[in-house]
């Protein structure tokens, strides 16, 4: 792999350092922001709708805040997926970058599904809540998850192919892709929910290991 071909991406490999950092600092952000502005836990998604309605009234800090988090985290993934896009092109992989970012389409779907609940939740019924409800739960996760898992997954193949990745990072991403990739089996089997925070959190820390192995890789050859 020419590093010059990284290096003429939209963004430069520092800033898919400081991009993969934000995707990870934001999401984690979210638990302790929504947590000290809330009354309550949200309830969860197979809660009654009326618990769900009563949350997003009583709490629209909390709801607001998660919203805008989590839009800024999938907001710097893409920004890092932007700064591979011409590296994965030019590796013969130009369908990774749109994956990558319809996994963060999914996610900003599902902070606005959020949104309309909180702006219509003292007036809706049960049934449009839970049907809000429901779509910002599955794009945000399910779809989300899976679709960043096939991202990173592909990624990690095809530049270690390359040789741009070494073992070790090929193999995390597998690991990670693989996963989150997997959680799309949570439609069918509840008890494989567990790999929608598994496999998104280690994608995230994924990305971040990837950004500084690039910019080591950048910097080295480009001196």
């Amino acid at each position: 792999m020419n590093p010059a071909s990284l290096a003429a991406s939209r963004t430069a490999p520092v800033t898919g350092v400081v991009a993969a950092t934000g995707f990870l600092a934001a999401y984690l952000a979210v638990s302790p922001v929504s947590g000290a502005l809330a009354d309550r836990p949200l309830p969860l998604p197979d809660a009654p709708p009326a618990e769900t309605i009563a949350y997003y009234v009583a709490n629209p800090l909390a709801v607001g805040s998660t919203a805008v988090l989590q839009v800024v985290s999938i907001a710097c993934f893409a920004v890092f997926v932007a700064g591979l896009a011409t590296a994965l092109r030019a590796a013969g992989a130009a369908w990774l970058p749109p994956v990558g970012h319809v996994s963060a389409a999914a996610m900003v779907i599902s902070s606005a599904m959020s949104g309309v609940l909180l702006a219509i939740a003292s007036s809706t019924s049960d049934a449009t809540a839970d049907v809000l409800r429901q779509a910002s739960f599955y794009a945000g996760g399910v779809a989300n998850v899976a679709l960043l898992g096939v991202f990173v997954l592909g990624t990690a193949l095809t530049l270690s192919r390359e040789r741009l990745f070494g073992g070790g990072t090929r193999w995390f991403g597998l690991i990670a892709g693989t996963l989150a990739a997997l959680s799309v089996i949570s439609l069918a089997f509840y008890y494989a929910s567990v790999l929608l925070p598994v496999g998104r959190l280690l994608c995230m820390i994924w990305t971040i290991v990837a950004a500084v192995v690039i910019l080591r890789r950048v910097r080295a050859e480009t001196r």
